[in-house]
């Protein structure tokens, strides 16, 4: 008896994780003519100027600056820079993409006693289970253009778009700047999907 119930919760903290657990996606696409970076200053500034004064922005800048610190870029000095590096960013619903709360699979465990052998256990699988609930996804976007100052020219030119249920464009940023700048700066032309865990 003692062994079935173990095998039955099991089966069901299974079923609960594995429907906890989701995942999200990013497309990042991105042309470039960047040189290697070799500790060649860099500065970010919002694609829209009325934004370069926002404390939003300034967080959302912080995480870019540090990603392109990774890389090889260091901060300006005093009002001296290389390059700069534009953002901007925005998030929007798609009003005409509704998703149903549904979970393909659920599953049951009985218990029941009689008979000679005692109790029995019996645990039973069906789809379908969950509430037909409905919500809105929406689309997060960043962009992010490099430009060398020295002549003006646009070296870099980057954009992930990611499709979820949050509208806490805060909460996205994290995970477009990350899918941003996985494997930096890319190939030139190239477009790939980036994959992040969601709980």
């Amino acid at each position: 008896m003692n062994r079935i119930v173990k095998l039955g919760s099991l089966i069901l903290a299974l079923f609960i994780l594995a429907n906890c657990s989701s995942t999200t996606k990013s497309n990042v696409t991105r042309f470039h003519q960047l040189p290697s970076p070799n500790g060649q200053s860099i500065e970010v500034i919002a694609m829209d100027p009325t934004l370069q004064q926002s404390i939003e922005f300034g967080a959302y800048a912080e995480l870019v600056g540090q990603k392109l610190g990774t890389h090889g870029y260091a901060p300006p000095t005093g009002n001296a820079t290389n390059y700069v590096a534009e953002i901007s960013y925005n998030i929007r619903p798609l009003r005409e993409t509704i998703v149903e709360d549904r979970s393909p699979v659920s599953v049951g465990v009985g218990v029941g006693s009689g008979g000679r052998r005692g109790t029995s256990m019996g645990v039973g699988i069906s789809t379908g289970f969950g509430s037909s609930e409905q919500k809105v996804e929406y689309v997060s976007v960043l962009n992010m253009n490099i430009i060398r100052l020295s002549d003006g020219k646009r070296l870099y030119e980057g954009r992930v778009e990611n499709l979820g249920r949050n509208q806490n464009l805060a909460q996205v940023m994290p995970i477009l700047v990350e899918a941003l700048f996985q494997d930096f700066p890319g190939e030139s032309g190239s477009s790939d999907t980036v994959e992040h865990s969601a709980n």
